[in-house]
């Protein structure tokens, strides 16, 4: 223990400007988010307070950065690359020196931020006690997210340039392997088997832990990086080896259309009015995106279902090589829409090469249905207010058809509705394009994990949409309600006879 002690004083003593840049990061960072509603005038300001102040875009990442580099430089205070430093002809056990570089961290850079976290939770007048283990989850998220990796790097390279060249040759090999992957193109609904997404997860984490700690041991800089680069391979090989899952097919079982929880019917291409205008930038663009208009109603006035995924086939096999599997799509179908619009990526060679020809196209939706639970009028007063599901709320003052809030670590899953008929705005002054018979919602999915996203800070920024956006100006009561997922499913539809030039957005109405 007084090993422990002695080196972590050494640190101490070497990286003391360092560690005082880290808590005015730290400051500043907790001073932007005790005000995470800034007054609308602010983000008229471009003076060098407001960026420096003001700005939680720079601050966030540059503490994180600043936090990286202080864990990198602590390391390699004792190189463990080489066997000719000075430290090594000393009585240091390698099991010290690694506890004392984990005290430095946990000290000026976990406490610190855990303190602010507890701060945060205080100031906005949510439960600590109800959110300390929430808290404690995020915190050995930010271990695994943030420190391993640093803590990794560090324990590989001698010095500062040998870590920016490490760091440069793995953000060219993600890039390489990116690039690769757009030549190989495949469904987004095709994954691997949960078993082998699993087995990848445990080979990146454990390996994030145990080279650092070999390293330490061993002091193998080679036989470190070798089994590191040998992990990785073996992941890429159970990406390329193991084939992808149809868990579309499993998930969404096939109905007939007319089990459907609403009644869905394509569009011809002949029946979208509107003239149409070239866009001059289709042609630069490597990407061409199909436009599959659709018709919506029989959708149940306590239900909303979600379009998750859209997959397109054709009779021919010869005219199916521009077909890549399921898209996901996200397209809300509430009981009041009549139409919608659904949108498939292709490659532009492949559409080159058949766009003219006619093809009978067949277009399977992938649907999940949402029922409302616990319901309930929600009253939105003027100014900020609290409510047990949302968190602490006010009506955004920019935008006057959404709601901002702020909650613990998630936002809720929430479906919401506004219907002027039930709560007229009287006196509106503002908007002269307010439907006064129309009705407007708001939706948020539910974040069935337990365990929290690994964030800085404990706080959840989120706003509920409404659409139109017309019809949430001095509004004064909403219904709201908690979801439930009913069931999921697939339905087929065709698109016969049809060009795909006569789908392309780059004719736009």
């Amino acid at each position: 223990m007084n090993q422990i002690l002695h080196i972590f004083r050494k640190d101490v003593r070497r990286h003391w400007p360092e560690i005082l840049l880290s808590l005015a990061l730290l400051a500043l960072f907790t001073r932007h988010q005790l005000h995470p509603w800034q007054n609308s005038n602010a983000f008229s300001s471009f003076s060098t307070y407001f960026l420096i102040l003001e700005g939680g875009g720079y601050i966030t990442p540059a503490t994180i950065l600043f936090w990286a580099f202080l864990v990198v430089r602590v390391v390699q205070g004792e190189s463990l690359v080489g066997d000719r430093q000075w430290w090594v002809t000393k009585p240091y056990e390698w099991w010290n020196l690694l506890a004392a570089k984990l005290l430095f961290i946990l000290v000026f850079i976990s406490v610190p931020l855990f303190n602010v976290h507890l701060l945060l939770l205080h100031q906005f007048g949510f439960h600590i006690l109800r959110n300390l283990p929430a808290l404690l989850l995020t915190h050995l998220g930010l271990y695994t997210v943030l420190l391993l990796p640093a803590l990794l790097l560090a324990s590989l390279t001698k010095n500062l340039g040998q870590l920016l060249l490490t760091a440069g040759c793995i953000l060219l090999g993600v890039v390489g392997i990116a690039w690769l992957a757009t030549k190989f193109p495949s469904g987004d609904g095709e994954n691997l088997p949960p078993i082998a997404e699993h087995f990848q997860e445990f080979l990146i984490w454990s390996s994030f832990v145990a080279v650092p700690i070999w390293q330490f041991a061993r002091r193998r800089r080679w036989v470190s990086a070798g089994a590191f680069l040998g992990m990785l391979a073996v992941n890429s090989l159970i990406s390329v080896v193991v084939p992808n899952a149809k868990t579309i097919e499993k998930n969404y079982p096939l109905v007939e259309t007319q089990t459907s929880p609403a009644r869905i019917a394509i569009r011809q291409p002949a029946e979208m009015t509107g003239r149409r205008n070239a866009n001059p930038w289709f042609d630069a663009v490597p990407d061409v995106y199909l436009k599959v208009p659709i018709t919506v109603s029989g959708v149940a006035s306590v239900t909303m279902v979600m379009v998750d995924v859209m997959n397109i086939t054709t009779d021919s096999r010869q005219d199916s090589r521009w077909i890549h599997g399921w898209k996901y799509q996200h397209v809300e179908l509430w009981p009041e829409d009549q139409w919608k619009s659904l949108s498939y990526e292709v490659g532009r060679k492949d559409y080159e090469k058949i766009k003219t020809k006619p093809l009978n196209l067949h277009i399977e939706l992938a649907l999940s249905e949402y029922q409302e639970a616990d319901a309930r009028i929600l009253l939105v007063p003027a100014g900020r207010f609290s409510d047990e599901t949302l968190g602490i709320c006010r009506v955004d003052p920019l935008q006057s058809s959404s709601i901002q809030c702020l909650k613990p670590f998630h936002a809720p899953g929430l479906m919401a509705t506004f219907d002027p008929r039930d709560f007229p705005c009287h006196g509106d002054k503002r908007s002269d394009t307010i439907q006064e018979d129309a009705v407007s919602h708001a939706w948020e999915f539910s974040n069935h994990y337990s365990f929290p996203d690994a964030n800085y800070t404990p706080i959840a920024d989120y706003s509920i949409w409404f659409r139109p956006v017309s019809l949430l100006t001095d509004l004064e009561a909403m219904p709201q309600q908690r979801t439930e997922l009913k069931r999921q499913l697939r339905i087929q539809l065709d698109l016969p006879n049809v060009r795909l030039q006569d789908l392309v957005e780059s004719h736009w109405q």
